[in-house]
């Protein structure tokens, strides 16, 4: 899996859509019935509907843009507002710019779409031409995992959209927005094809297991208010015995371990080789500050290439107790020299220069160090001076400059399936607190690194305030918080409490995006625009 080339996603998207942007003629004999007239050619299109995604988190088929999903995920919530640096501050700002026009909405759109027709491709050819029964089943399950995944994000982020099961073979000018409960209705029919015939370890990483499947069920129905059924698919998997949260929480990010380790259930997988994938995993380049201006640093491979795309808010960096390890392990706030020619005078190499206290320090205090004038309280950070994410740190790159990155991107742990079953359990028909507390605390004593609830702060009973500051602090920069923000219908009023940014525009149309004009655009007939925009 760590293999797939970009190559397998340029191929996707020409079967997908190279009839609405080219009026060239195609020369290299490239077709759909080329490709997918033998068993290598149904594995080769299966590869490829994975790429579609790795794609929309990394490189838009080798153009410039390396955040759009990360921007649609991210930002514009109360846990991350905009950096300094970037095109894409409307979707923080909430502002005018954030509009059927924007590029990001128009990449991540199409996409996921390359991704969907990958998939449908797969699935209506492979009975063809895979004889095996379990060969076929495995294909198909794999492809209806990723068709419902992408359609569950489609859903999620623009509400009503284009349903389609069927292959496209060429233009298609009429476009429908299916309604959204069929929508889910046709998610669940993949999802559950999954989870009842995909097996329960797989031998390649980064392919579906029933258990993946399963996750995604309880999301689903996590997002649908279906409480009962999320809290029973949760609850299948923690009680499995086939995966453990790891302790202490910072070995999550061990970058040796990270990528199969037993916490997850499922990711999205990068190449190692940066000639694969195109542009690999850029995440590592938007949660950093800009330490390379500062004195006694330099910019180096360690501490990687800061974009300053996304700032933590103060509300995310104020949730986390002292005794909260999660903190630690998901924020650097102290730099060490690295730049002697730039230090000030009695900063060694390989001493702190600086510094971001979680606790204030008064200016008497500061006084005492030789980097007295790069220490930032809280009320001091800026939108270039700000904790930096640990979690997509690189330091294995080949180059100071390197953009690709290999970690994968998660999409499910064990510790969303506990805050899962947490929530439901509080919110379905029959509410569970003793359940609730006891899901939510197998979280939480992970994070403080104890054996026992007496020893953590205490939390009387479990609502979706508390769901939501727990998530906040275990899944910081992982690309979930506008989805949770949404779900709960908590965005507006979070955004408006949390994110001066985005707060003095966001309004409750913006909890769904606006459809990209080239999408209403190619339209024959009527498609309509969503409320606002």
């Amino acid at each position: 899996m760590k293999n797939i080339k970009v190559i397998l996603l340029i191929i996707a998207s020409c079967l997908f859509s190279c009839d609405d942007y080219l009026e060239e003629e195609l020369t290299g004999g490239i077709t759909a019935d080329g490709i997918y007239s033998t068993p290598e050619g149904i594995h080769f299109g299966l590869n490829a509907t994975y790429a579609a995604f790795t794609a929309l988190m990394g490189n838009d088929n080798g153009g410039s843009n390396r955040e759009n999903g990360w921007t649609l995920l991210t930002l514009g919530t109360d846990t991350y507002t905009n950096g300094s640096d970037g095109g894409n501050k409307s979707f923080n700002r909430y502002d005018t710019d954030l509009n059927a026009s924007a590029g990001i909405l128009q990449a991540a759109w199409e996409e996921l779409y390359v991704g969907i027709n990958t998939a449908n491709t797969v699935i209506n050819r492979a009975p063809e031409i895979i004889k095996d029964a379990g060969e076929l089943n495995q294909i198909l399950a794999e492809a209806r995992f990723l068709r419902g995944y992408y359609y569950f994000w489609l859903v999620r982020q623009w509400g009503a959209v284009h349903y389609s099961a069927d292959e496209t073979t060429g233009v298609e000018s009429e476009a429908n927005r299916t309604p959204v409960p069929e929508m889910y209705s046709r998610i669940l029919e993949d999802m559950e094809f999954a989870e009842q015939t995909l097996p329960a370890v797989q031998n390649d990483q980064g392919r579906p297991t029933s258990w993946a499947a399963k996750m995604a069920l309880a999301e689903i129905h996590l997002t649908q208010g279906n409480y009962d059924q999320a809290a029973q698919l949760a609850e299948e998997v923690i009680n499995s015995g086939a995966f453990s949260l790891v302790r202490p929480v910072e070995n999550l990010w061990n970058l040796d371990t990270n990528e199969n380790n037993s916490e997850l259930i499922f990711s999205f997988q990068y190449a190692d080789d940066p000639n694969f994938d195109g542009s690999g995993n850029p995440a590592h380049l938007f949660f950093l500050m800009e330490y390379d201006k500062l004195d006694g640093m330099k910019r180096d491979i360690a501490n990687g290439r800061p974009w300053k795309r996304f700032k933590p808010t103060d509300y995310l960096l104020n949730l986390y107790d002292m005794e909260d390890e999660r903190y630690d392990a998901s924020f650097t706030s102290v730099y060490f020299s690295n730049n002697p020619d730039t230090a000030p005078p009695g900063v060694m190499e390989g001493d702190t220069v600086v510094w971001l206290p979680r606790t204030p320090l008064s200016q008497a205090e500061k006084d005492t160090r030789p980097f007295s004038s790069q220490i930032y309280n809280r009320d001091e950070l800026t939108e270039r001076i700000f904790p930096t994410s640990r979690k997509w740190e690189q330091p294995n790159r080949a180059s100071v400059n390197q953009p690709e990155g290999s970690r994968d991107f998660i999409v499910y742990r064990l510790a969303e399936a506990y805050l899962i079953a947490s929530e439901a359990n509080a919110l379905k028909s029959a509410p569970d607190q003793t359940k609730a507390l006891q899901y939510l605390n197998e979280v939480r004593m992970r994070a403080y690194n104890v054996d026992n609830v007496a020893a953590l702060p205490p939390i009387a009973a479990v609502d979706l305030d508390v769901i939501l500051e727990e998530r906040a602090k275990e899944f910081a920069a992982e690309g979930k918080r506008w989805f949770d923000l949404v779900r709960t219908g908590k965005l507006v009023e979070r955004v408006q409490m949390h994110n001066a940014g985005g707060a003095p525009n966001i309004q409750d149309y913006h909890a769904l995006r606006p459809i990209p004009l080239t999408q209403i655009d190619r339209s024959s007939n009527d498609y309509p625009q969503n409320p606002g925009y």
